[in-house]
């Protein structure tokens, strides 16, 4: 797996639980409590093991923990501008997911996710990963929540075991978070 993957749940636990439990977490699941190298890969298993760890202190399971990094990811502003720059609304952004590892790529060179399809329309739309991974898909789920609520919009998201099912039931919910693709201007205050 790739360094940035493990990283960013590392960071996560870090900024929400606290040092104690970043520690307690890297101990538990045998890696070392220094952090991980961004730039490194590492064995595939250690990924899900790290999120238990992490999950085992607040009686979450491992797929909780990934839908809580990926909630934690799309508020990271340089991720949600990302994000938000394919598409104007939410189902707009939905239909653009397909594109989503290929952009990451971009940014993170040898960052290799499963590919993402979207299938659907004005009942809901069905979101898979090929090759079917859960835990990818609990972290896009965070993903989907958060930025659902940075549209203003009032969306559905049920995880089953094939891949997530989406509905917007309001797509006008709520005032939507401010955002420009050129991001505040320099010097404003």
């Amino acid at each position: 797996m790739h360094g940035m993957v493990n990283r960013s749940i590392e960071e996560f636990v870090r900024s929400t639980y606290g040092e104690a439990a970043w520690q307690a977490a890297a101990v538990a699941c045998g890696t070392d409590p220094q952090g991980f190298h961004i730039l490194r890969d590492y064995p595939q298993e250690l990924t899900p093991r790290l999120l238990q760890a992490a999950g085992n202190p607040l009686a979450k399971t491992a797929a909780e923990v990934a839908e809580d990094v990926g909630a934690w990811l799309a508020g990271r502003e340089s991720l949600r501008r990302l994000l938000r720059f394919s598409g104007t609304d939410f189902a707009e952004f939905l239909l653009s997911l397909p594109e989503l590892p290929g952009r990451l790529r971009m940014i993170v060179p040898g960052l290799e996710m499963p590919s993402i399809e979207v299938a659907g329309g004005a009942e809901g739309y069905r979101i898979t990963s090929v090759p079917h991974q859960s835990l990818w898909l609990c972290a896009l789920s965070g993903m989907l929540h958060a930025l659902a609520d940075d549209y203003g919009c009032l969306a559905v998201i049920v995880m089953d075991d094939s891949g997530l099912w989406v509905s917007i039931p309001l797509a006008d919910y709520a005032e939507a978070r401010p955002f420009s693709i050129g991001g505040p201007a320099a010097g404003a205050a």
